[in-house]
């Protein structure tokens, strides 16, 4: 190569060089700025839907609804449902059941991403749950109580109601999403805000978003938190329960039936990272058409559980007492019946790890 040639060559690969060193801080502030909008206007949105709940119901909704012998039903972000785009999701929610009993594993197993960090795929829990980055105030949202606008005495501008957390994330139908603000921001997995951006934003009661950043005073941070009204201990009690989030997923895999038949079916098999199955439920898919019910507007598909398959589950006996008996014929439900014992033997005997 002509030695002229190797100059320019080089020239031209140190300017390269540069313009990338130049232009990569500016790319990253770019997309940083990006996510610190859409966060601000995801919490835009929640503040929306809690402002509609309380011209609906003239209060805002409970942190969670626990009844006396301690079965935690549903959360103040599961009743937000209604004024999100979640709507098809709420009218399959199951409220006089428990948020985590198997026939709400086709709403609580979904991710919402307003309630998640923009541009992150922040998983789910080993329980096959989506999960949300948002945490309400203990003294706004807690079990059993609605509190009122006016009951905010400090002024709806000086109360804050949610923010964004740092870690230690839940599923967002766990009806004990709240946490105590704290006097630091971004002070391990427990406290609110996001060391990507040195902070953290906070939705107020008026509906407005504030950003706090790390070096917000102890004492601004103790006054918000002290706003009143405030709630009870045993408002805001937790349970000690812990929540394992990775990279698992949901597979799902297609079940023998009448192709005239009016629904399909599957089978949807909660893997770890590993791709082990977990846990799996039998699942009827209804095709959503012009013309049918209007909760389902804007869905191309709704899956309709229909039993859960566990370790010792009598799997021929459960298939039987479901609709799909009746769109098999007895060699198609026999495959089925097949291909789901095979997926039973590696269940474990504990299919939700951590998650008791």
């Amino acid at each position: 190569m002509p030695r002229q040639l190797r100059k320019d060559l080089g020239i031209m690969t140190g300017v390269f060089l540069l313009l990338v060193a130049l232009i990569s801080p500016a790319i990253q502030r770019s997309r940083t700025a990006a996510r610190l909008s859409t966060a601000k206007n995801n919490l835009k949105q929640i503040g929306l839907a809690l402002h509609n709940y309380h011209d609906t119901h003239a209060c805002f909704p409970p942190g969670g609804v626990i009844r006396q012998d301690g079965t935690a039903m549903h959360g103040w972000l599961s009743m937000l449902q209604p004024y999100l785009d979640a709507s098809p999701l709420y009218s399959m929610t199951r409220f006089s059941e428990p948020w985590d009993s198997p026939q709400n594993f086709p709403v609580y197993e979904h991710s919402i991403p307003v309630f998640q960090l923009p541009e992150r795929d922040m998983g789910l829990t080993s329980g096959g749950y989506g999960v949300t980055c948002l945490m309400g105030n203990t003294n706004v949202l807690h079990r059993n109580h609605s509190v009122r606008l006016r009951e905010i005495t400090k002024g709806s501008s000086h109360t804050w109601i949610a923010g964004e957390v740092a870690g230690n994330f839940q599923p967002w139908g766990y009806p004990f999403n709240w946490r105590p603000l704290g006097t630091k921001l971004c002070d391990g997995p427990d406290s609110f805000g996001q060391l990507i951006w040195d902070g953290a934003h906070l939705l107020l009661a008026d509906g407005s978003i504030h950003f706090y950043s790390t070096e917000t005073a102890p004492e601004i941070l103790q006054a918000l938190a002290e706003a009143p009204p405030i709630a009870t201990r045993a408002q805001i009690a937790v349970p000690a329960r812990t929540f394992t989030i990775g990279d698992y997923y949901w597979d799902p895999i297609d079940l023998q039936s009448d192709p005239q038949g009016e629904n399909q079916y599957i089978v949807k098999v909660l893997r770890s990272p590993s791709g082990a199955p977990l846990k799996m439920s039998v699942r009827s898919k209804f095709i959503v058409r012009p013309g049918d019910r209007p909760e389902y507007k804007g869905k191309g598909a709704v899956f309709l559980f229909l039993a859960h398959v566990g370790p010792q589950t009598d799997i021929a006996s459960t298939l039987k007492a479901t609709t799909l008996a009746d769109e098999t014929n007895p060699a198609q439900f026999q495959a089925n019946v097949k291909l789901l014992r095979a997926l039973q033997q590696e269940l474990p005997a504990d299919p939700e790890g951590s998650e008791p």
